[in-house]
């Protein structure tokens, strides 16, 4: 991705560099034209899609659209106005430079995530999937490893012990509420529910790669948050 983000970057500098040298206060010429579709072309397919996947904030990723989008209405009006371009392109380059190709060389973001999240690219998963994948897995692994520490049983027959009841199979859904119930009596902690809107949304996230909207993924979170705090209080527990 570096490579990708530096040849972007040194692409807009040409193309901004050109527009400034023209002492026209318009542009007709058909190279400077397909250079500028070109340019928000590549944005649009290649360069936002991939910054999406690596966690650039969407405060960046949304003003850097709004410009692009204007360059591309300049350039399919039939004479384009210079000053109009330069200005964009000259706010266009700023933000490139400070928010993503310096996040890039100073490597706040990890190449292996870089590398492997480029690689799913064509799936369309954003950074709410990420996100939300990220804090699901954390609560199945979160009570996986207390359950274990406090010995608490989660296979087939401890669940069912717990439950008081017959189970199909094992899955996330009756492994937490055989934990619940068992800390509740241990411990004297409640966990939160585990409601069957969460359930829902933890199969189209994990399994259908469903992109969830910002609030749902905030909602995803804050959950997680709520239950790693009891579990730390679990933890805590003689």
């Amino acid at each position: 991705m570096k490579e990708e983000v530096e040849n972007f970057y040194e692409h807009l500098k040409s193309f901004y560099s050109d527009i400034v040298r023209t002492r026209s206060k318009t542009v007709s010429t058909r190279e400077f034209k397909e250079m500028a579709i070109d340019t928000y072309e590549t944005w649009k397919t290649e360069i936002e899609p991939m910054l999406k996947m690596v966690g650039i904030e969407n405060n960046v990723l949304t003003s850097l659209d709004g410009l692009f989008d204007c360059v591309y209405k300049e350039a399919k009006m039939r004479v384009a106005n210079v000053s109009n371009l330069r200005a964009k392109l000259s706010e266009i380059n700023n933000i490139f430079l400070n928010q993503i190709v310096v996040a890039v060389r100073t490597e706040k973001l990890s190449e292996p995530t870089i590398n492997l999240m480029k690689s799913a690219t064509f799936l369309g998963l954003d950074t709410n999937w990420s996100l939300a994948t990220c804090a699901l897995q954390l609560q199945e692994v979160g009570v996986t490893l207390v359950a274990k520490r406090k010995n608490i049983k989660l296979d087939k027959a401890g669940i069912e012990r717990l439950l008081k009841k017959k189970i199909e199979k094992v899955s996330f859904n009756n492994q937490y509420e055989a934990f619940r119930r068992q800390v509740k009596i241990s411990y004297g902690i409640k966990m939160p529910l585990l409601t069957q809107h969460l359930r829902k949304m933890r199969t189209k996230v994990l399994h259908e790669g469903y992109n969830p909207e910002p609030e749902e993924t905030k909602s995803i979170v804050s959950f997680t948050v709520g239950l790693l705090q009891k579990l730390n209080d679990i933890s805590k527990t003689t």
